[in-house]
């Protein structure tokens, strides 16, 4: 009687493994069978313009990819070993799911929503201390929760309140202009990756109508300022560009209120597109238009707008159109899901793609995404891959506006919340200003006066020499093991055997007192390679 207990229960907990199974394995297949029809649009328009197929990249490659591009940092050395000897099939997707799921990632995309937000204290923005922290602390709690990008702009568009306590209200006073035109400008650009100067006047007139009943207050608390509805009875005319136009009775209905069920719920696809053309180019360094954050490329007025919208036949050709639009439509059927929408870009064939072509037909081959687009990393991510080199951080303070901030020493570059806060380094790197939250303010190519700090800093030198000797101590002064640590540490691959060889080389030609430069002078001419300064 035990023994049949026993085996019934055994019965019915394997059951319940294979249920359980099944629903997990759910939405994986979904997510293949999404995957596959955003490959075969890709495929189709390839064969289209009879460009030849680029292989994928390798394990190495794709591995450091994923954890720099989407998590902002460099995978550690047991990181890249577990990945590199994994044999599962799935090892990529799972990887890409571990980068989604981290703590970096978060912190990687709230410092993108920083920029395009421009969250910063000072001139000309003058959020201040006290609301730069509350407002990117809860972008980040947001994003690490993987709130809806829906439901965090429907928040942002219709906050009132305290900027201390309904951080999100902080959004209309990101900007040195506060009237409604300044007010349309910036949603324009931030969510619908329109700019408002494009459009004719009186389309201008009509959206800024919107936010003509927005007012600010100060209170007695250092710095607070609450955002309202004015409570005086008004009727606003407002539109979307190529939408309805509304009749709107306020206060009894507030304006933003009309503007975000029209942007987030209604038939226009302006929030979605737009968000996908920008998170697309945090992922390529580029958009499916010539500039990421605009998708109304030429002077034209409602019917350009319209032809933007995929009504009509398009001025201008957008890169991968077809790949947009599908995009654009699972984004927004999935609810306004950001980390489903990475998770689609991160799993395609175009992301996946070796950075190595044909030469002759690189460009064609880059600008439609058949191949992975090499390019510098961000001012921030440098920063920190040189800090996770080196063990050193940059230093962070701002003594203006008071009250002092000092960040705690350790913080990376990537957690820095407040735009006003800077370094020499960064500065260098191209960190934008968060003026006007435009992508092409962030400046991703590298200069004569990057090269010349890389190559001649002291201060850099010397922390990759205490690196490069710790190094050398831990693996007993063995060439082989140490320069496969370095290699693994900062370019997240094994050396290959000329590689090592050439090393060998150098070794055996320095003086018997001096072999043990080895160390430094190889981790020192690693973190000077394109290899490890760019995205590849």
């Amino acid at each position: 009687m035990r023994r049949l207990s026993s085996v019934f229960l055994w019965i019915i907990c394997s059951m319940m493994f294979v249920f359980s199974s099944a629903e997990g394995s759910s939405p994986r297949r979904a997510l293949q069978k999404t995957v596959m029809e955003m490959n075969a649009i890709l495929e189709k328009q390839r064969k289209i313009l009879n460009l030849p197929p680029v292989a994928p990249a390798e394990d190495a490659v794709f591995f450091r990819r994923i954890w720099l591009n989407g998590a902002g940092r460099l995978p550690t050395e047991k990181e890249v070993r577990e990945f590199l000897r994994s044999t599962k099939p799935d090892k990529r997707s799972e990887a890409i799911e571990k980068v989604l799921a981290s703590g970096e990632h978060a912190d990687l995309i709230t410092m993108r929503f920083a920029d395009m937000l421009r969250i910063k204290s000072e001139f000309p923005v003058n959020l201040w201390p006290n609301a730069v922290q509350a407002f990117h602390y809860r972008l980040r709690e947001d994003i690490f929760k993987n709130r809806s990008y829906g439901g965090m702009v429907r928040e942002m568009l219709t906050s009132s309140g305290s900027n201390f306590r309904e951080v999100y209200a902080n959004f209309f006073r990101t900007t040195g202009d506060r009237s409604p035109e300044g007010l349309a400008a910036i949603t324009a650009l931030t969510f619908m990756g329109l700019r408002l100067e494009k459009l004719p006047e009186k389309e201008r007139k009509a959206f800024s109508g919107f936010f003509s009943r927005i007012r600010y207050k100060s209170t007695s608390e250092w710095k607070e300022e609450i955002v309202y509805t004015d409570p005086a009875e008004a009727v606003v005319y407002a539109a979307l560009p190529g939408c309805s136009s509304f009749t709107i009775h306020s206060p009894a209905t507030d304006p933003r209120q009309v503007l975000a069920k029209a942007l987030i719920d209604g038939d226009n696809v302006y929030l979605a597109r737009a968000f996908v053309n920008r998170a697309w180019s945090w992922f390529f360094g580029k958009g499916f238009t010539e500039e990421a954050d605009d998708l109304e490329v030429e002077r034209g007025g409602l019917s350009s707008f319209l032809e933007t919208l995929g009504f009509g036949k398009p001025k201008q050709h957008i890169v991968q159109k077809d790949l947009l639009d599908f995009l654009t439509k699972e984004f927004r059927s999935s609810g306004y899901d950001m980390r489903h929408l990475f998770r689609l870009i991160m799993n395609s064939s175009a992301y996946g793609s070796s950075s190595r072509a044909d030469q002759k037909i690189h460009a064609v081959l880059e600008k439609h995404f058949y191949t992975y687009p090499i390019r510098r990393m961000e001012a921030e991510i440098i920063s920190d891959c040189l800090g996770a080199l080196t063990g050193v951080y940059g230093k962070y303070s701002s003594v203006i506006p008071e009250p002092f901030t000092y960040l705690p020493a350790g913080t990376k570059a990537v957690q820095v919340a407040d735009g006003s806060i800077s370094s020499a380094f960064l500065d260098q790197f191209g960190r934008p200003s968060r003026d006007t939250g435009k992508i092409s303010d962030r400046r991703n190519f590298i200069t004569a006066s990057q090269r010349l700090y890389l190559l001649n800093s002291g201060t850099l030198y010397n922390e990759l020499n205490r690196q490069g000797w710790r190094i050398a101590r831990e693996v007993r002064w063995n060439l082989r093991k140490g320069v496969e640590r370095f290699y693994l540490t900062a370019l997240s691959r094994y050396p290959t055997e000329k590689e090592f060889h050439l090393v060998q080389t150098y070794y055996n030609k320095l003086p018997k007192k001096q072999k043990g430069r080895v160390w430094p002078d190889l981790i020192w001419v690693l973190a000077n390679s394109k290899e490890f300064l760019y995205y590849h």
